[in-house]
């Protein structure tokens, strides 16, 4: 059975547009369509297919009416992989794309476990964690939870002891453009693009779009594949942390090691 779904409005460079898949049920799918009527996009995505084995989202059932196609619920694995498609299309737009699609999964996941913890309940962006990688990856960050009920959560990992404090006195100085220069790695979870975050819902997915970023003094750049694994086990392991559990040890494979980044929490602050 082959599924038809709708992602987007899309902005791209100089106009918006609207991206047309067909997955199979078991999440396997073709090359997207791009169009900007959604029976074009339909109709551009039967060919080669019977139209007996194709059924088409409901959001597409005015089309489909028209064409005499089924309609019907997508399962689970049909919207996931829509979410990872639109996942990796505003990683293009963002510039990180390099990263690759199986990292965006890896993100997507563990970004979901990080926003149902919602840790930014327990710990302030003023706390320090002490993160420690070893495996492919031998150091230690000082990290650092964001967050509130609006966007924007996230977590940074800061690559000298201390740069929180720094951090602080830096902004409290008026000196953010020297704040935002500290070398660190982090993760944000934006609430854009709205294509994305509808995907992502759908899917069961956290309505976040997770962004893996470097800081330093040349600008923010894309992170190491690496230190994006880092990030991924980092958002895992802190996930696992409440009131009572102020440690926890998550793993990753990187190339043919295993990485392990063991995550200690501060003492938490419980907010009324």
């Amino acid at each position: 059975m082959y599924h038809l779904l709708k992602l987007g409005p899309v902005q791209l460079s100089q106009d918006t547009t609207n991206v047309y898949l067909r997955v199979t049920s078991a999440g396997d799918f073709a090359p997207p369509v791009f169009e900007h009527d959604d029976e074009a996009g339909v109709q551009a995505l039967l060919e080669g297919v019977e139209p007996s084995g194709v059924s088409c989202e409901p959001g597409l059932a005015e089309v489909a009416e028209r064409l005499g196609l089924r309609v019907e619920s997508p399962p689970l694995e049909v919207l996931s992989a829509r979410a990872a498609i639109g996942t990796f299309m505003a990683w293009e737009q963002r510039g990180v794309a390099g990263l690759g699609a199986d990292k965006a999964l890896l993100f997507v996941q563990a970004a979901t476990e990080f926003y149902e913890a919602r840790p930014w309940k327990h710990w302030d962006d003023s706390q320090p964690f002490h993160i420690s990688v070893s495996g492919a990856l031998t150091r230690t960050y000082e990290g650092s939870v964001f967050g509130g009920e609006d966007g924007g959560e996230g977590l940074a990992l800061y690559e000298q002891a201390g740069a929180l404090k720094v951090l602080m006195d830096l902004q409290g100085s008026g000196k953010d453009a020297a704040a935002s220069q500290l070398p660190a790695i982090g993760v944000t979870l934006d609430t854009r693009p709205e294509y994305a975050i509808q995907a992502l819902a759908a899917a069961g997915r956290a309505p976040r779009l997770p962004l893996p970023l470097k800081t330093g003094p040349s600008g923010v750049s894309m992170p190491s594949l690496v230190e994006a694994l880092v990030l991924v086990a980092t958002l895992r392991a802190v996930a696992r942390l409440d009131l009572t559990r102020r440690e926890a040890l998550s793993t990753v494979v990187a190339g043919q090691e295993q990485m392990s980044v063991r995550v200690l929490a501060p003492q938490p602050r419980v907010r009324n």
